[in-house]
């Protein structure tokens, strides 16, 4: 065992101590922790029930955000292979994991036949798991990738493929001693789809083995395109009664808000008609109850989303969004887009609004997002750091209807000229699955 996974595994059992111990504190990680236990009798159970007419592909993924990834591969997958191919997955994060029970059932694919928790990436955890699913081939989708699981799979001569990898310029895993260690993991796979020539470059500049590396794109583009034009989701009709202009805020955290509000009551001076939709990444009844008491403070009426559903028409110009899994719906009823995150660890999704012909502000911090930095240099994204600068970015757009529906134009033929990254990662699997045979 080297030298660097001795240190890993020691790491892991302080890391996992400690998680205990913030779990007291922390209900996101008390919710991992207990969405774990008895996780053997449960994968031995769902692993009985599998078929094991075709192959078994086993997705693993971090979060919602990763599984939405991964849905265009694995459709693709079972239309390529057929009806007996079977589908692994499992999470690393309980918003993941409760985002598939309970909203995504209706576009549940089929062929996903077996979903759980992954365990922590111990040794003997990662052997039982590998052991009890038996998969032909394992696909990790963007970075989540776990040590322990990897070299496992490795000695088992289990492919693997990690999809939609990317590595951004400023990523940890190129900083000193990790650099080396990572390049081993990325040496460990068969192959890595990256997102884009200058993902593909980093990691062929770092991985340390014989790795396939190629350019695919990135499924979320496939993914968006196709909730896009395939969407059923209905949103309460007095949202649009009475025509109102609104600029979507989406996906937002606390010091996203603490420029959009005030930047947005800065911009009623010029536009006193346009109202503004805050969707917060997390809607729990603290941070709804924290949003409007921030609107409260700044003399800015609110009404919440779910309130709608009773009414035909409403007064106030703001709506906070309640609930989840109709972001890209709400886009459509904008003309100007935020998009959140950019202030904390990084944006969150700017492909939705772009799709549906929306110009996007964003804060500083975009270095996790490729096409964020590509929309950046099309001009049809626009960083904005303090409350004046999103009222003179979005005043400047509104004013001026030309330059926002042109921005809109360009930001949408980006991302359909992007889509078809899934069918690349699908011609790979299959490849390596007829060479594992």
């Amino acid at each position: 065992m080297s030298p660097e996974r001795i240190i890993y595994n020691l790491l892991l059992v302080l890391a996992s101590g400690a998680a205990r111990i913030a779990a007291r504190f922390n209900a996101k990680i008390s919710e991992g922790l207990e969405g774990r236990k008895g996780f053997k009798e449960r994968w031995i159970e769902g692993a009985g029930t599998l078929a094991r007419k075709g192959p078994l592909v086993w997705f693993h993924v971090s979060s919602v955000g990763e599984f939405e990834q991964a849905k265009p591969v694995m459709d693709l997958l079972v239309e390529r292979l057929g009806g007996d191919v079977e589908l692994a997955l499992t999470f690393y994060s309980p918003s993941g994991m409760n985002y598939f029970r309970r909203f995504d059932r209706s576009k549940r694919n089929p062929a996903i036949r077996f979903f759980e928790y992954l365990p922590v990436d111990t040794i003997g955890n990662m052997r039982f798991c590998l052991d009890t699913l038996k998969p032909d081939l394992i696909v990790y989708v963007k970075f989540d990738l776990w040590p322990n699981l990897i070299l496992e799979a490795r000695r088992l001569e289990v492919p693997q493929i990690l999809v939609s990898g990317t590595l951004a310029p400023s990523s940890r895993r190129l900083w000193g001693p990790a650099r080396g260690f990572f390049g081993s993991l990325y040496g460990s796979l068969n192959a890595i789809a990256a997102i884009s020539d200058e993902d593909a470059r980093r990691f062929t500049d770092n991985l340390r083995g014989t790795t396939e590396v190629i350019t695919a794109g990135d499924t979320r583009f496939d993914q968006v395109c196709r909730r896009i034009d395939g969407s059923t989701v209905t949103l309460p009709p007095a949202l649009s009664a009475g025509n109102r202009e609104f600029i979507i805020a989406g996906s937002t955290w606390p010091k996203d808000e603490a420029v959009v509000i005030p930047g947005f009551k800065l911009l009623l001076d010029t536009f006193p008609e346009i109202g503004l939709i805050v969707v917060p990444h997390e809607p729990t009844p603290q941070r709804l109850a924290e949003i409007e008491g921030e609107l409260s403070s700044a003399h800015l009426p609110s009404i919440r989303l779910s309130a709608l559903e009773r009414l035909d028409t409403f007064d106030e110009q703001i709506v906070i969004a309640d609930g989840i899994g109709y972001l890209a719906e709400l886009y459509r009823n904008g003309s100007l887009a935020y998009v959140g995150g950019s202030f904390t660890t990084g944006v969150h999704n700017v492909m939705e609004p772009a799709v549906l012909g929306l110009p996007i502000l964003f804060g500083p911090q975009i270095d996790n997002s490729y096409e964020a930095r590509q929309l950046l240099e099309l001009g049809v994204g626009v960083v904005v750091s303090v409350p004046d600068d999103f009222a003179r970015e979005a005043g400047a757009l509104l004013t001026d209807r030309r330059l926002l529906q042109t921005k809109g134009q360009m930001g949408r033929t980006f991302i359909r000229n992007h889509c078809g990254a899934a069918l690349h990662c699908i011609d790979l699997i299959e490849r390596h699955l007829r060479t594992k045979g």
